[in-house]
């Protein structure tokens, strides 16, 4: 029987949401896992920060660490220089926004932010913008005509259209729109876990049949009703997702972030926690308050090959482990990158 670990260290393991990458010393955290590629949140939905001058202050601090940390950093914007990250043993860097509101409402921003490197864009993040409506919202009014256009220019451009945090009219609208396959790059099962923020069995079906991708996600409060969810548990969302989509049609989107618990202190955490809740962008319905535990044994991006383990302990075959690493989600690059 084939060695998981040898199947980490050979394949191409791609997280699509990354927000803890904002803090530039646990970069070599997911290289010491055998990540690959990592989806950085470079842009937010959040209110106070989800606006062009934030956004770009945001890119540069980024493009300045491209420059001084070359030897270990691979800005990736082609399918090719994910090989080329695994080749040269680099942490390669896409950039993702966590919706849309940093295009403000200008369409001209959307082709802006693609040449400053954005290959993957979610489209809301819980509220109401000016795209469409997040699952937070009650009553989902669906696409807004400057949706509709976004995502004609980021088909146009070469964006991956991510509709992870966004309300299932809306991107149940926003897969009838795209001419590109349409991902949901970190939402679990709701069958599994009943948070409004997970995504439903039709959701996932008609995802998978677009040809995108739904992402698994670690943050706990989405993962089970404890507080310190364990792997199984959140293998528990991969095998539901293999159920109703396929394999073939299941990424990673651990969403290691900066205020979880071993990063962030409990009072820091607490504070975050109480602006999240007053800006509107997350209610007590779906996020927990802090500590924010992630899964035993993948507590931290070091601790990824823990899960490739138990994909493997699950009975998942050598390719369908790597396809759900990263082989699935490049074949959604090559898609749509131009």
């Amino acid at each position: 029987m084939t060695d998981p670990r040898k199947i980490h260290k050979e394949a191409i393991v791609i997280d699509n949401t990354c927000p803890l990458a904002v803090l530039d010393n646990y970069h070599d955290n997911y290289r010491r896992g055998g990540v690959t590629v990592i989806a950085a949140t470079v842009g937010y939905g959040v209110p106070g920060i989800g606006n062009l001058d934030f956004t770009m202050k945001t890119l540069g601090k980024w493009h300045s660490w491209f420059r001084s940390d070359d030897t270990n950093l691979l800005h990736v914007t082609r399918a090719e220089d994910i090989l080329e990250a695994k080749e040269l043993k680099k942490l390669g860097i896409i950039f993702h926004f966590q919706g849309t509101t940093p295009f403000e409402d200008d369409i001209h921003t959307v082709a802006l932010y693609h040449q400053l490197g954005l290959r993957m864009c979610q489209l809301c993040y819980n509220e109401k913008d000016l795209v469409g409506c997040g699952c937070a919202i009650e009553n989902d009014t669906g696409l807004t005509e400057f949706g509709g256009d976004v995502i004609v220019e980021m088909n146009r451009l070469g964006i991956v259209v991510d509709c992870g945090h966004t309300g299932y009219k809306t991107t149940m609208d926003a897969i009838a729109a795209s001419s590109s396959p349409v991902v949901i790059s970190h939402g679990n099962a709701k069958a599994v876990c009943d948070n409004r923020r997970n995504v439903g069995d039709d959701l996932i079906r008609a995802v998978a049949e677009n040809g995108g991708v739904i992402g698994f996600n670690g943050f706990p409060g989405f993962v089970a009703d404890k507080d310190r969810p364990t792997l199984d548990d959140l293998l528990d969302h991969v095998d539901h997702l293999a159920e109703i989509a396929g394999p073939e049609n299941i990424c990673v989107g651990i969403d290691y972030f900066e205020y979880q618990a071993g990063v962030a202190d409990d009072e820091t955490a607490g504070q975050v926690y109480g602006f999240l809740l007053e800006s509107g962008a997350w209610t007590r319905g779906e996020y927990p308050a802090p500590p924010w535990y992630y899964p035993e044994e993948i507590e931290m991006p070091e601790k990824m090959e823990n899960l490739t383990i138990g994909l493997h302990r699950r009975g998942y075959s050598e390719d369908e482990i790597k396809g759900i690493l990263g082989l699935n989600m490049m074949r959604v690059f090559k898609a749509v990158w131009k």
